[in-house]
């Protein structure tokens, strides 16, 4: 399992139900968390709109499915994981409760996402030199043209919010609607910024350890107040 499929699955399993067996994955991308929780003993259904992605799915025997949220129903759940997803899905309130009503009693909804409007401009300018430092050490690969599109974002705090705010959801609007439909939420704040070079390292034997290096740094810092976290996380249950 890759580090940034653990940093998740570590994530998910402080808050599945005790006794809960049944989950749905909305946006599920290629299973690799949906095949772990599988082993693990879970009856997972996994979604996501990305065709090539379900066939991957299917390959490491995850029930993945060809669908879009909310208009997917497959009965009811224990949880529903909404992993790095939420932010993409409209609307927003209709996904929202269409999970919500797809719970058990005690089932719970779990989100991983990210706060794009959180980002200020000590926090982008940590991140390029973070960057920077991985590629004069000749760990990223040169001239990858996604690692200089993420470059480019962190320029200035106008260039960061232009590429993320077109049809976004914020974590504020997606834990305004949870905390609306469920009432009680947990929230936590966490590393995200690594998830943006993870494709882009050379050195393959490393790779883990350096993304876990990354993750590290951004919790530090931002639990010194140096720098501003850029992933969130939303647990809500049904009473």
């Amino acid at each position: 399992m890759r580090f940034e499929t653990r940093y998740t699955y570590d994530f998910v399993k402080r808050f599945l139900p005790r006794d809960g067996r049944r989950i749905l994955e909305v946006g599920c991308g290629t299973g690799e968390l949906a095949a772990r929780l599988s082993k693990d003993g879970y009856s997972v259904v996994a979604i996501d709109s990305d065709r090539h992605s379900i066939v991957a799915a299917r390959q490491l025997g995850v029930d993945a499915h060809v669908a879009t949220w909310p208009d997917f129903t497959s009965g009811q759940f224990d949880a529903v994981l909404f992993t790095r997803s939420l932010h993409h899905i409209h609307p927003l309130e209709e996904s929202v409760r269409q999970a919500a009503d797809s719970l058990v009693k005690g089932g719970v909804i779990i989100v991983e996402d990210f706060a794009y409007e959180s980002a200020d401009k000590k926090t982008l300018g940590w991140f390029a030199s973070a960057i920077r430092l991985l590629g004069a050490a000749s760990l990223l690969f040169e001239g990858d043209d996604f690692l200089k599109s993420v470059l480019s974002k962190t320029e200035t705090l106008e260039a960061w919010r232009e590429n993320h705010e077109s049809e976004l959801h914020t974590a504020a609007k997606i834990d305004a609607q949870l905390e609306r439909l469920l009432g009680r939420v947990t929230r936590e704040s966490s590393a995200y910024y690594f998830r943006y070079i993870a494709n882009a390292i050379t050195a393959t034997e490393k790779r883990d350890a350096i993304l876990r290096a990354f993750v590290e740094q951004e919790e530090t810092l931002a639990a010194h107040g140096s720098i501003v976290a850029l992933g969130r996380r939303f647990v809500a249950g049904r009473k």
